[in-house]
């Protein structure tokens, strides 16, 4: 019972909805109940999906710091595999974001045993592979690269069914052409992240993508595609138009 109101918990937050009509405890209560009773795998399995909520809202700091409290444990494969594709990702993008070298090695690890995996499974595997590769290869200043890996990503989620997986890929895609200034490409994988939110029904995710998406400015953006081009835009509509608010 404990174990199914962890999940459910998990799909609750994503959905966005209330719990307040169904009894849930909260990942506390449920981790004090699993070491009260010495229920290794409530608490492990309580872990991964406190892990998975802080993921898919990418909350990566929070992530990480959860991640350095429990140690791999040996439990079932995909158990280890969710942790470590979550930890891989989040790394990657820390790294890039702050070029502290424990993050790029972490991410690296997570890339070497995620391609091992591949090897087991590729329906389940490839996709993962591929989208850490591609954000390894972006953190190396990699962009085509990049480009090739981060669409062969989402081309293996699409194909494998993994809708979820299909959304995270394109919104990593989108943000990596919004920050490399391919806007149109951007806007259309960000829209297409949206709509395989939706499907999938991680409605809270949708809400926090869409605050993102709505707040880079279109004219900014059309600027930066000026920019590219070589096209010289007006420098003071650039400044201003940067980001709403």
């Amino acid at each position: 019972m404990y174990l199914a109101m962890s999940a459910f918990g998990a799909c609750i937050y994503l959905s966005g909805r209330s719990n307040d009509d169904v009894d849930v405890k909260s990942y506390e209560e449920l981790n004090l109940i699993g070491e009260r009773t010495k229920n290794k795998i409530l608490v492990y399995k309580n872990f991964i999906n406190r892990m998975l909520s802080h993921f898919w809202m990418g909350d990566y700091i929070k992530l990480v710091e959860l991640s350095e409290k429990h140690k791999p444990s040996g439990h079932k494969r995909y158990l280890e595999a969710m942790r470590t594709f979550f930890d891989g990702i989040a790394s990657l993008t820390l790294a890039r974001h702050t070029h502290q070298p424990n993050w790029r090695k972490k991410g690296e690890e997570a890339l070497e045993k995620m391609i091992e995996w591949e090897k087991i499974s590729k329906w389940n595997f490839e996709m993962r592979a591929k989208l850490l590769q591609a954000e390894l290869h972006y953190l190396n200043g990699d962009l085509k690269s990049a480009d090739v890996t981060y669409k062969a990503s989402i081309v293996s989620a699409r194909e494998h069914k993994f809708t979820h997986y299909e959304a995270l890929t394109c919104e990593l895609y989108g943000i990596f052409c919004v920050e490399n200034r391919m806007v149109d490409e951007g806007a259309k994988q960000l829209q297409t992240a949206l709509d395989k939110y939706r499907q999938w029904g991680a409605m809270r995710k949708v809400k926090e993508l869409q605050l993102f998406v709505d707040s880079v400015d279109p004219v900014y953006l059309r600027k930066l595609k000026q920019i590219k081009s070589g096209v010289p835009p007006d420098s003071a509509d650039v400044e201003s138009s940067c980001v709403k608010g």
